[in-house]
């Protein structure tokens, strides 16, 4: 009898976890359109959320998670997060994950934004994320088979039952994979913005072809836009942590204006989206924005990953100041699962960014993302091991070429579209360029079928296809929430708390649904 197929797209740390644990009876089939680390879970700094210490409880990470998301978030998910977390890092740790500790044997707890405690645990300074994925990939079991370079551009759906996948290889070859569980794991889509913390290869991919499937899509208006990314004369080079101002560094003008101090409570470790907008405000107006880390001792010793994209940019630490802007950095939507993972299709699940879980709302706090990913992936592979053997046919052959009348399309140049995305759908946003922008995605047939588009164009029809999902979906919310931002409707309007904005490929309207019901 042969194996059940389980495929993951995707090689993050939420793919990673549930290959780990889904049983060994079954083939698990990874596969990236990358190299393996071509992922956002490697530039992961700031570290993960967890409670850890005596002095912190669950229920306080579960008040400080609901209030960062604007009346967004799915209580009964947050709890699940928040209360299954620490257990599944205890587990990690007694397998040999380690995180930095002090000289008496407790975990180094960093502060950040929006955070009641200290509860943010972190591996080799600021490279918890490269930390986890090493431990992760060295422990895999010999069930699992690991195949990059290869990039999914549809899934196989028949009566609401996806069976396989469709892929482009490097040469252009069109080939299926079949299974009888298909995961998505394939990250957010920051990529698709001009500045963005994002790994180049996440575009999105996942949401545009879980909506062609059928499934249900939601919360696509919520993208988090991180801060502080290093920008230097316009060109972005990376991510530089929230950790660091949870240690006291300062968002400052060229002449040592504090510009969070008046702004909200926390100053500078305000909700993300507060402090992204004002310092977009003082970018529109010429002004550039620092992060004055003079008071953080050894430096390089305690952030080397950031310190490695200074010395990239040709910055100069010892001058105390780096040139931060916001740029594109976490969905808080995408596909609408249930707590087990599982999507509106059946045998088609999805898990980690990709996944609207219910646990972010309308903005994510700092570090939850990497716990979502592994409390997540250890609840779907339950799922996966307890659900009833499925008898969809596996065939072996990844090389089936599929023949359809192809035809190659004039599209737009990529760096148009990011530019586009981040000028008219970015961190303010508002009805004429949101409108604009969508007829012009929309005058490039993003909703063909995508079998009769040449397989070189098909990843890029998906990425198009996801931008207009988020642009609509940014129209559609006539009101300010946590990320999402509209200049013409500036606050939040009680109609739409605990709405969401939901899409099924049938149809091209929205649907509001109630909290609970993506």
């Amino acid at each position: 009898m042969e194996k059940e197929r389980v495929l993951i797209i995707g090689s993050g740390i939420a793919a990673m976890t549930l290959a780990k644990q889904l049983p060994k009876d079954k083939e698990i089939l990874l596969i990236t359109k990358g190299k393996i680390d071509d992922n956002n879970s490697v530039r992961a700094q700031g570290g993960i959320a967890a409670v850890t210490d005596a002095k912190d409880s669950w229920r306080a990470h579960f008040y400080d998670t609901m209030q960062a998301g604007y009346q967004m978030t799915d209580p009964e998910a947050v709890t699940m997060l928040v209360k299954k977390g620490p257990t599944y890092i205890q587990k990690m740790v007694a397998d040999g994950l380690t995180f930095d500790k002090d000289e008496s044997g407790h975990f180094l707890l960093g502060q950040e934004g929006a955070h009641s405690q200290r509860r943010i645990l972190h591996a080799g300074g600021d490279q918890t994320g490269k930390k986890i994925m090493d431990y992760l990939f060295d422990t895999l079991p010999d069930n699992v088979q690991i195949i990059t370079n290869i990039t999914v551009v549809d899934l196989l759906v028949s009566n609401n039952q996806c069976y396989g996948v469709l892929t482009v290889t490097e040469d252009g070859e069109t080939c299926t994979i079949y299974a009888n569980h298909i995961v998505l794991a394939t990250g957010g889509c920051g990529a698709l913005y001009q500045f963005s913390s994002n790994d180049p290869n996440i575009t999105g991919d996942g949401i545009a072809m879980a909506y062609r499937a059928g499934a249900k899509i939601t919360d696509l208006e919520f993208m988090q836009f991180h801060p502080t990314l290093l920008v230097k004369d316009t060109q972005s080079y990376g991510l530089v942590s929230e950790a660091v101002r949870g240690e006291g560094a300062r968002l400052v003008t060229k002449t040592g204006e504090a510009i969070m101090d008046k702004v909200h409570p926390l100053k500078d470790l305000a909700p993300r989206d507060v402090v992204a907008r004002t310092i977009q405000a003082y970018l529109a107006k010429g002004t550039n924005i620092y992060l004055d880390i003079t008071m953080i001792e050894r430096f390089r010793d305690r952030f080397p990953m950031i310190s490695a994209l200074c010395d990239q940019a040709n910055l100069d630490l010892s001058t105390g100041l780096l040139p931060v802007a916001p740029g594109a950095h976490f969905l808080m939507g995408g596909v609408a699962t249930n707590l087990a993972g599982e999507t509106s299709v059946k045998q088609l699940y999805a898990v980690g960014e990709v996944a609207a879980s219910g646990v972010h709302g309308a903005n994510r706090l700092a570090s939850n993302s990497l716990l979502e990913a592994i409390v997540f992936a250890n609840r779907l592979a339950r799922a996966i091991k307890r659900a009833k053997p499925i008898k969809t046919p596996i065939r072996k052959s990844r090389t089936k070429t599929i023949a359809c009348a192809e035809k190659q399309l004039v599209l737009p140049r990529k760096t148009d579209l990011q530019t586009r995305m981040m000028l008219q759908a970015g961190i303010i946003r508002e009805q004429s360029q949101l409108s604009d922008l969508k007829q012009w995605l929309e005058s490039f047939n993003i909703h063909q079928d995508i079998d009769h588009v040449i397989p070189s164009q098909r990843m890029y029809l998906n990425q198009l296809l996801t931008c207009w999902l988020i642009v609509t979906s940014a129209l559609a919310r006539t009101e300010s929430r946590g990320a999402h931002w509209r200049s013409d409707y500036p606050t939040m309007d009680s109609k739409w708390e605990g709405k969401h904005i939901t899409y099924c490929h049938e149809q091209l309207g929205h649907k509001c649904v109630p909290g609970g019901e993506r």
